[in-house]
């Protein structure tokens, strides 16, 4: 099961327009499994997706390949809902500012940035008992961090806190929101 389908119940409120229609989002590094069936799914392009996975298949279509962290994926203020599982951490704290501020610039005014990171304690928990190591990660998180980039970057936290979802959820779920 990927991380994203761990989550969908989660989250799946933030990816509807307040009419409850269905929002114009992108879900980043989806691996083929989006968030909800109508979000763009952004990937690295092959060759680093391979690597990264270690040549296993994406699960479905991808629409956009392309690095998340430097590349514009879409135009600017269009998107009602970003959505980004498991993927931060891969970066240093230093640059999760630069990233919120990219990837935050593809939503409207009142659109949601959906993150969900591993928390540090609990993520060496899940090593412990047996959870394969992700050589990627740069900054597994707290609670917390990711509302301080998001104010630092202009963004309103609609919420920040542990997924608490099933025993052994090592999870941290961070909901933000461009200003109106």
């Amino acid at each position: 099961m990927s991380e994203t389908a761990k989550y969908r119940t989660l989250v799946r409120w933030y990816c509807l327009r307040p009419d409850g229609e269905p929002g114009c989002g992108i879900d980043l590094a989806s691996g083929g499994d989006p968030v909800v069936p109508w979000a763009w799914q952004l990937e690295l392009p092959h060759d680093q997706y391979a690597y990264y996975n270690s040549n296993q298949p994406v699960r479905g279509p991808i629409q956009l390949r392309a690095d998340a962290f430097h590349h514009r994926a879409v135009e600017g203020a269009s998107l009602d809902f970003v959505f980004c599982s498991h993927l931060l951490e891969d970066a240093v704290l230093d640059e999760w500012p630069r990233i919120f501020t990219l990837w935050s610039s593809y939503l409207k005014p009142g659109g949601y940035l959906l993150l969900l990171i591993p928390e540090r304690e609990l993520w060496a928990q899940a090593l412990a008992k047996g959870q394969p190591p992700n050589n990627s990660h740069k900054h597994e998180g707290t609670v917390g961090d990711m509302s301080a980039v998001a104010l630092q970057v202009g963004l309103e936290i609609v919420e920040e806190r542990l997924t608490n979802l099933f025993p052994g959820d090592y999870t941290i779920f961070g909901c933000f929101r461009v200003p109106k």
